[in-house]
């Protein structure tokens, strides 16, 4: 075969893989506050906690409860996040965390808001396996 048609086919294969990649990956679950009138947006406040010291040493937050859902960020042993909610078999958190040079006061979501809505901003947000996080308030 010849070289040129031969890195062609390699080319075109690596594209169909990345297009059948991008179609499978699951849309994000957006971290929705307030579910609750009366209480405070994101009712708990926790912090990561109990990960394996021969593990990868972070935990993931993902676009949506489960772990095949992608990556968008790491947290640390004692990064500190608001809990917003529990997906329905309780293994994944909808969380809220400040960015890097943020304190949690910029995430406003301390207090009631006057209907659940997704959170846009200005924190990250996302979700993290249950089993590693400690509630420390809430």
């Amino acid at each position: 075969m010849n070289p040129v048609r031969a890195s062609m086919t390699g080319f075109a294969a690596g594209l169909m893989t990345l297009a059948f990649a991008a179609a499978a990956a699951k849309p994000n679950v957006p971290v929705i506050v307030g579910v609750e009138e009366e209480l405070d947006a994101c009712g708990s406040w926790a912090e990561v906690s109990g990960l394996n010291p021969k593990g990868d040493g972070f935990l993931a937050v993902r676009g949506g409860p489960g772990s095949d859902y992608p990556m968008r960020d790491r947290l640390r042993a004692g990064d500190a996040f608001f809990v917003c909610d529990v997906s329905r078999d309780g293994k994944w958190m909808a969380i809220v965390y400040p960015r890097k040079g943020q304190t949690s006061d910029a995430c406003d979501v301390s207090g009631a808001v006057p209907k659940a809505r997704e959170y846009r901003g200005p924190c990250a947000s996302g979700w993290v396996n249950a089993a590693w996080v400690r509630i420390l308030a809430g």
